[in-house]
């Protein structure tokens, strides 16, 4: 990923309004992030622990989603993560909702998915980080393999929210 400033980050939100997306809590180490080994920026609401952000390069430039946690912890056991498909025991996984609408007149439509509950898929990917008690599945893919899944992965999520908003 390459760098990018808070303005360009602020206006990649594509599922809130610009005075929403003004009031967003920026990461507060965003000139030190390594940008190089982000597969995409993930970040947990330090103000808001169940609301979350992810902001991702697509073919249509810098895209962002406003992500909203469950509250409502799962079952033990392991779960896997949608994007860069790490297990989790089940508290390290967490199902999101992803608002494409805020009207009654579209039914309030969301997207739903399941996510490593700290975003830091892009640390997961790259082995910088091991879920605690979960033996990960053996794979024989590159480290470039899974970055590129990871990456298409998110931006598959980004495009399905954005295909619903006809954006």
């Amino acid at each position: 990923m390459h760098s990018h400033t808070e303005s360009e980050i602020r206006k990649s939100f594509i599922n809130c309004s610009k005075g929403v997306s003004q009031r967003i809590n920026i990461p507060q180490d965003l000139f030190s992030i390594d940008w190089e080994s982000q597969v995409f920026l993930g970040w947990i609401d330090p103000k808001s622990p169940r609301t979350g952000y992810v902001v991702a390069e697509t073919g249509n430039g810098l895209r962002g989603l406003v992500l909203e946690k469950n509250p409502h912890k799962g079952k033990s056991g392991a779960r896997m993560c949608q994007i860069c498909l790490t297990l989790h025991p089940g508290s390290g996984v967490s199902l999101v909702s992803i608002q494409r609408s805020k009207s009654a007149k579209d039914h309030y439509n969301t997207v739903g998915t399941y996510l490593c509950s700290d975003l830091a898929c892009s640390d997961y990917t790259r082995r910088k980080k091991k879920p605690e008690g979960i033996r990960q599945m053996e794979e024989t893919m590159s480290l470039e393999d899974r970055v590129e899944r990871t990456l298409t992965n998110i931006q598959g999520l980004i495009q399905r929210v954005a295909d619903g908003m006809g954006k």
